[in-house]
């Protein structure tokens, strides 16, 4: 822990500092110790001089679009979760748009950033075409995944899910090292279910039909909503809402949620 505490630190020293970059750092240290490296410390590679952080926004309305294509993708979604908590509190229901985002990988860090703030997160991601609609045989949506928390202490439940069976990065990966795919997560350029990384043509939703409505919720949230859908340089578009609850209320486990 204290290795963690420190890596995380001096992370986000290297980044700026301030409670941004100590957020992204935290969320990029965190995916390394979950043994998912591609979300992880890896990431600076995406990092260049001509990127840089992520101006705080003044927090004077409840619902903010923002282009960040000029952003170190973490820096940027860590920015944007901190005023929209600022802005949640101000005003009880506050939600934040983010055009021109690189893949920055995991979601849960940052709505679980909210949670433990007492409010609820939820927030979306999508990208460029890589995920077939259920039924279907070429990509029409991305990998979108979605994440929701709410809730303190034991009382906190945080989800972060795929709406495709895998990430786009895997898929690269895969292609990298010559190994096999699973059965049944994508198909070749002809609709065919394909095992080879280098014949995938689109992966396809997890779950069915399930993964399949989910991912076009997030695709509609993030990308349409948020005016950035179809980037042509192939970035993607992320929504956050947050809501700040009013009154104690009865989760599943039984206990309240405090004001």
């Amino acid at each position: 822990m204290i290795a963690i505490c420190d890596a995380t630190e001096r992370l986000a020293t290297a980044l700026g500092g301030g409670p941004a970059a100590t957020l992204a750092a935290s969320a990029l240290i965190e995916a390394d110790a979950l043994e998912l490296p591609r979300f992880g410390i890896a990431m600076l590679d995406e990092w260049t001089p001509a990127l840089a952080s992520a101006p705080r926004a003044e927090v004077s309305q409840a619902i903010t679009w923002l282009d960040r294509s000029s952003c170190f993708a973490p820096l940027a979604v860590a920015s944007a979760t901190l005023d929209l908590a600022a802005a949640a509190r101000q005003f009880g229901v506050a939600a934040v748009f983010l055009r021109g985002v690189r893949g920055f990988g995991r979601l849960a860090p940052f709505v679980r950033h909210l949670a433990d703030a007492g409010l609820l997160g939820i927030a979306g991601a999508e990208g460029p075409p890589f995920v077939a609609p259920q039924g279907g045989t070429r990509p029409v949506i991305g990998t979108n995944p979605f994440a929701f928390a709410m809730g303190q202490g034991e009382d906190r439940v945080v989800i972060d899910v795929a709406s495709s069976t895998a990430t786009m990065a895997a898929i690269r990966n895969a292609r990298a090292s010559g190994a096999s795919l699973p059965a049944g997560i994508a198909v070749d350029g002809s609709g065919q279910p394909t095992t080879a990384a280098a014949d995938v043509a689109a992966l396809l939703p997890r779950g069915g039909q399930i993964g399949s409505l989910l991912g076009l919720v997030v695709e509609l949230m993030a990308g349409v909503a948020g005016g950035g859908r179809g980037d042509p340089a192939g970035r993607g578009c992320s929504s956050l809402l947050s809501i700040r609850p009013q009154r104690r209320s009865t989760p599943i486990g039984g206990k309240g949620l405090r004001d």
